[in-house]
C-alpha cells in the first residue's frame, strides 16, 4: 500500500537545542574478521570518532573439535584458529576504523552469541554492534544465526549492521506501536543518529476491510487517536533532539511493510523493541525482529524488553 506521509518538523529555526550526551559509553563490537563484519567495524569506529565512547572488540572462536582420518586417527580441528582470527581482526580494525588504536580487542571461545552477551554484561557495555547477513534456511537448520540470538539474549540494545552501511546513520525509522517498548525504541534510537539526520515513526495498521456505513465514526475515532498518540510522541522526542521527526502510516503485514518502506525511503537502519515469545510462539508465527533480521535488507537496532533507553548522562 502506499505510505501516507506527515512531515513533522520538531524544531523551529529559532529554538535549537544541543544534542544530549550520547547514552551509550562502552560500545562492544562483535568481530570475527568476515566481510559481514567490516561494515560493523566502520561504524562504530565512526560513533568513536564522533562521541565520546570506549569501544571493546570481541572475537568468539568456536571450540576445538575432533575428527577422524580414514586410519582413525584423531585431529585436532581448528586448532591456531584463535590466533589467526585475532591478527586478521586487528589489520580490519586498523584499516577500518581511525579509533582502532584505542579499543581494547580480546578473543573468547565457545558459542557466539552466549559469549557476546556475557562479554558485555561483564564489561558493563551500553552497546552492541555486529555484522547481519541475511540468513538461507540450513542457516537456521543449523542455528548459524548470530545476530538474531544476540537481539534474543541481549540486555542492552544491539546495532546489527549491513554490508551498505559505513558510517552514523542519517534515517532512522521506528516500527511503532504506541507500546512503551516502541517509544523506547524511539527515544535510544536518537543516540545513534546523525545530528543533522530524520527520524521516522512508522505506525503498521492492518489491512483496510470493507467500510460499512456503521463503521465509519469508529474509523474516525480511530484515525484521530493514531494522530493524537503521534503529536504525544513528538512532544516528547522534540525534547531530545534537534533531529526531523517524520510519521508515516502503512497498511498491511508489518515486516513486508516496513521491508518496503525502507527501501523506497533509503533508510539506513530500522529500529524496535524487541518482544520477547516462548519457544513454541517463536516457532509457529515468529516475530518482527526476526523476520527483519532474516531478511537483512536494513541494519536493525533492537531495544530489549524493559529498557527505557532514556537516559542521556
Amino acid at each position: 500500500m502506499t505510505a501516507i506521509v506527515s512531515s513533522m518538523i520538531t524544531r523551529t529555526e529559532d529554538t535549537v537545542r544541543p544534542r544530549p550526551v550520547a547514552l551509550h559509553r562502552d560500545v562492544l563490537l562483535a568481530t570475527d574478521g568476515s566481510p559481514a563484519a567490516y561494515a560493523a567495524t566502520r561504524v562504530v569506529g565512526a560513533i568513536a570518532t564522533r562521541w565520546p565512547v570506549t569501544a571493546h572488540a570481541i572475537t568468539v572462536v568456536p571450540p576445538p573439535s575432533l575428527a577422524f582420518d580414514p586410519i582413525g586417527a584423531s585431529i585436532v580441528v581448528n586448532a591456531g584458529l584463535e590466533r589467526e582470527l585475532a591478527r586478521e581482526v586487528r589489520q580490519q580494525l586498523a584499516t577500518a576504523s581511525p579509533a582502532a588504536s584505542v579499543w581494547h580487542h580480546e578473543t573468547s571461545v565457545g558459542s557466539p552469541a552466549t559469549e557476546i552477551v556475557r562479554v558485555a554484561n561483564q564489561r558493563g557495555c551500553n552497546l552492541i554492534v555486529l555484522g547481519l547477513r541475511p540468513h538461507a534456511f540450513l542457516d537456521r537448520m543449523f542455528r548459524d544465526e548470530t545476530a538474531l540470538s544476540v537481539m534474543r539474549q541481549a540486555n542492552v540494545p544491539v546495532l546489527a549492521i549491513t554490508p551498505g552501511l559505513s558510517r552514523v546513520p542519517r534515517r532512522i525509522a521506528v516500527a511503532i506501536d504506541f507500546s512503551r517498548a516502541s517509544i523506547a525504541a524511539a527515544r535510544a534510537a536518537l543516540n545513534v543518529l546523525d545530528d543533522n539526520g530524520s527520524l521516522i515513526l512508522v505506525y503498521v495498521e492492518p489491512p483496510a476491510e470493507p467500510q460499512r456505513e456503521e463503521s465509519e465514526g469508529y474509523a474516525a475515532i480511530y484515525a484521530q487517536g493514531v494522530a493524537a498518540a503521534f503529536a504525544r510522541l513528538r512532544q516528547d522526542l522534540a525534547t531530545r533532539t534537534a533531529a526531523t521527526v517524520e510519521a508515516v502510516v502503512l497498511q498491511g503485514s508489518v515486516v513486508p511493510e516496513l521491508v518496503s518502506f525502507a527501501e523506497r525511503a533509503e533508510v539506513d537502519v530500522i529500529a524496535m523493541g524487541s518482544q520477547r515469545h516462548s519457544i513454541a510462539r517463536r516457532a509457529f508465527v515468529g516475530s518482527v525482529t526476526t523476520g527483519l533480521a532474516r531478511a537483512a535488507t536494513r541494519s536493525l537496532f533492537v531495544i530489549p524488553p524493559g529498557r527505557e533507553g532514556t537516559p542521556n548522562r
